[in-house]
């Protein structure tokens, strides 16, 4: 969703309203993210932006390499110099980049992919499968991308344009993993890959974005300059102040974050998606929350739409379901089912059998000054409904540590999941998600069988739900912000600001289903015992 913002009016943020993604806003009223605008701003805020270039911010200290990046500043800069398989639209859908096609096996667990032939890096050398390869290996040993390849069981290249990569897990939706960007084999770990994308960067005196004369795909870019210039800041303070004096022209970034700072220039506004789940966990061993009923019940007792509109400021959306609402597999008739609604919590209220004195722990990291304002905020609500709790703020390690020992009644989390909400660490064993004793055979199979067929999320959401096992709250998105002018159109999609569609979908990327021949994999990947418990019920 695009949004603009009137003339030094401070930030709007407003809740639930659906437009075209590259269509502004109008905004009505300011928040705490944003201050109030000076009266007389300085006329040099626009020199950059009338002069006809275009410049972007970066923090040296994250690098520009795609695979240890993890600042959010630095993330445009890499939107429009590395291409992916795939890439992720606004509705999480998968388009089809540098694929031209793929196949998967009968059982789920091959996929052959073909690159484009006329795939080029900025070098003018063609992307090949063992450039993928390379690109898809650094990427699973990255800490910004390793997670979603879990259940890779190898990636290898079948010859210089077809990319088989075989799996432990059956899955359906493999593409929705693989918006990673793919780089020339041999610079995966240069600070500067090569890519290939509408600019490359250059490093003569200062390093700057140069537009690819010969980019391959022979099309306007997202945006339409010669050369770009970089600023390098040093947190969202300097950050800030290069976009309202003109040096930056758009600017990522996340208004909830804990250092985040207020912008008080003229500028329009996108959301930008992720992946970002807030929910509260429960221990469900001992304390407040061992009644099944109890604890399912607990999520008409939170008004999510009224944390998003004002704590979070519009920019996340309450989700009744650990799944994004934007995304295909969210069931919005399922989703109503566990909405807000203080009559329903009645019901479930007289299957705790509490003691009217019992005070529970609710444990939330106090690093981030946002989620310590929704755990109150959430404590609040609980109290409104007649339950006892106190917010508990502490430090990270505190935090995880009391986590790992069960030694809360109730937490409130924050985890980034892949864009096929794959939800495995909550349950398997040893998971990095599984605290409160929530580990179960059962719901780690609902967990495949979703991987293996979309349509068996219905089921895994359901008994997450209904089992009370966590209860999710809203996902969080970014916030894109460009001088006006400075760019007609945008529409950010997941992990890539500067999105731009060609028209092609997935459907267009080949037979999805085709069988494949056994010549797809020479040796069988070893297999991986399933869970067999029966299902909860």
């Amino acid at each position: 969703m695009k949004r603009m913002i009137c003339l030094f009016l401070a930030l709007l943020m407003l809740a639930g309203c659906a437009a075209d993604p590259s269509s502004p806003k109008q905004a009505t009223k300011s928040t705490e993210a944003a201050p109030q605008e000076e009266t007389d701003p300085k006329p040099s805020r626009q020199t950059n932006r009338s002069s006809g270039s275009f410049g972007l911010a970066y923090v040296p200290e994250y690098g520009l390499n795609p695979y240890s990046c993890n600042c959010i500043t630095n993330r445009p800069i890499l939107s429009l110099t590395y291409e992916s398989l795939f890439v992720l639209n606004h509705s999480y859908e998968p388009e089809p980049v540098l694929c031209d096609q793929f196949a998967v096996s009968a059982d789920g667990k091959h996929y052959l992919l073909t690159i484009l032939p006329d795939a080029e890096f900025s070098d003018g050398t063609p992307v090949t499968a063992a450039d993928a390869v390379a690109s898809l290996e650094a990427a699973r040993d990255s800490e910004y991308y390793g997670s979603r390849f879990s259940k890779v069981d190898r990636f290898r290249a079948v010859d210089d344009r077809k990319l088989a990569i075989d799996l432990y897990y059956s899955y359906e939706n493999l593409p929705l993993l693989l918006d990673v960007p793919i780089v020339k084999a041999g610079t995966q770990k240069e600070d500067y890959p090569i890519g290939s994308g509408p600019y490359y960067l250059s490093t003569g005196a200062k390093l700057t974005l140069r537009r690819n004369h010969d980019w391959w795909q022979n099309r306007n870019a997202p945006i339409e300059y010669q050369t770009i210039t970089l600023t390098a800041t040093k947190d969202p303070t300097e950050t800030r102040d290069s976009f309202e004096f003109g040096t930056t022209s758009l600017v990522c970034a996340d208004l909830n974050a804990p250092n985040a700072v207020g912008y008080r220039c003229d500028y329009e506004l996108w959301d930008c998606p992720t992946t970002s789940m807030m929910y509260l966990g429960f221990n469900t061993a001992a304390g407040m929350f061992v009644n099944r009923e109890f604890r399912a019940g607990i999520t008409h007792v939170i008004d999510r739409s009224a944390i998003t509109t004002t704590i979070y400021k519009g920019f996340a959306e309450a989700a009744c379901l650990p799944c994004s609402p934007d995304s295909p597999l969210y069931d919005a008739e399922l989703a109503k089912s566990y909405a807000y609604d203080p009559s329903a919590f009645a019901l479930a209220r007289t299957h705790a059998n509490l003691s009217p004195d019992y005070v529970g722990t609710l444990l939330v990291c106090s690093a981030d000054s946002t989620r310590v304002e929704t755990a109150h905020r959430i404590a609040d609500m609980m109290d409104d409904a007649g339950l006892r709790v106190e917010v508990a703020p502490v430090d990270y390690d505190t935090f995880h540590y009391r986590l790992l020992t069960g030694d809360f009644d109730c937490y409130l989390g924050e985890t980034r999941l892949s864009a096929n909400f794959d939800l495995t660490e909550f349950f398997k064993r040893y998971g990095k998600l599984s605290f409160g004793s929530i580990e179960s055979k059962a719901m780690e199979k609902l967990c495949y069988d979703a991987l293996e067929n979309s349509g068996n999320c219905y089921d895994l959401f359901r008994n997450v739900m209904e089992q009370g096992f966590f209860c999710p709250l809203l996902f969080k998105s970014y916030a894109v912000m460009g001088g006006r002018g400075a760019i007609t159109s945008l529409q950010p999609a997941l992990d890539n600001v500067f999105h731009l569609s060609d028209g092609r979908s997935l459907a267009d990327a080949g037979t999805v289903y085709e069988i494949l021949t056994g010549e797809i994999s020479e040796v069988e990947p070893e297999e991986t015992s399933q869970p067999t418990e029966p299902l909860l019920p």
